[in-house]
């Protein structure tokens, strides 16, 4: 028997016995949405602990799903079919600012993105990329856009001074620097620690591109506007103060989950730009 992404997270949430007791859960399962930053395999181990706390605040089963890619998610975004998200920043903005969507935390540690080659690679500085590939997991993905700007406005024109390909996921842009399929990849330091070590010990940061706000914005659907201030709250305490939270939050290398407030308002650059990337895929 064969599993999508969908049927495999779904398994494992069905599966999983709950950290948090035995406390009754009933009614309809609820769909918690993560962007397809890594594999449908990794997420799920990953984003468990936080399945787990959703299911319990809210009483409902919860799913974990995953999109094959972030068209699709944004897709389904639209569609409302996610009650919760975990998100890249200019889709979470943009779902805030056109959907409805409620952001409830953010993490701490700010999205990094970096340049990365093989760790024997002679490439040392931006220009040594000029009539070379790089990768990257996706189009839209808020890592490309911060990046591909970058490039842009430091003298790198995209697909002109330096070809742009689609691994599809974090771990296949590094797989194809590995196989000299291309010279770099755009990743980030947290996504640095969330997949394979083997994997990320055979890499190296070749620069840092400029930050953004946030790796990760956690949101409820509209249709949980009433429980999104509580749930928001008991989030954050989830990942400061609870033993398994605490645990989750190291995990993922986000240092901690903050309040969302007007900071939101400072993405709004990267959803022109991410809109831009959305247009030169479709």
């Amino acid at each position: 028997m064969s599993f999508d992404r969908r049927d495999f997270l779904m398994l494992l949430a069905a599966l999983t016995t709950s950290r948090f007791g035995h406390a009754e859960i009933s009614g309809p399962a609820l769909k918690f949405g993560i962007v397809p930053y890594l594999t449908a395999r990794r997420l799920a181990t990953l984003y468990e602990p936080v399945r787990e706390f959703f299911e319990h605040e809210l009483a409902q089963p919860v799913r974990l799903l995953s999109a094959p890619d972030y068209a699709t998610h944004l897709d389904r975004l639209r569609a409302q079919e996610y009650d919760l998200v975990a998100d890249s920043l200019p889709i979470a903005r943009l779902a805030q600012r056109e959907l409805g969507y409620i952001p409830l935390a953010r993490t701490a540690v700010p999205l990094q993105p970096v340049l990365v080659v093989a760790a024997e690679s002679p490439i040392k500085k931006l220009a040594d990329l000029r009539h070379k590939t790089i990768v990257v997991s996706d189009r839209i993905a808020a890592l490309t856009i911060v990046g591909l700007r970058f490039l842009r406005d430091n003298g790198l024109q995209p697909n002109k001074d330096v070809a742009v390909r689609v691994a599809g996921s974090h771990a296949n842009a590094i797989q194809r620097v590995l196989a000299g399929e291309a010279a770099a990849a755009i990743v980030s330091h947290t996504t640095l620690k969330q997949i394979e070590p083997a994997l990320a010990s055979r890499v190296k940061v070749m620069l840092e591109l400029p930050q953004a706000l946030s790796a990760v914005v956690y949101a409820a659907s509209p249709k949980l506007a009433a429980k999104a201030k509580s749930l928001g709250q008991n989030l954050i305490n989830f990942a400061t103060q609870d033993p398994s939270g605490k645990t989750f939050i190291e995990s993922l290398g986000h240092r901690g989950l903050l309040p969302v407030g007007n900071e939101m308002a400072q993405v709004d650059a990267l959803v022109v730009e991410f809109y831009r990337q959305l247009g030169a895929t479709e």
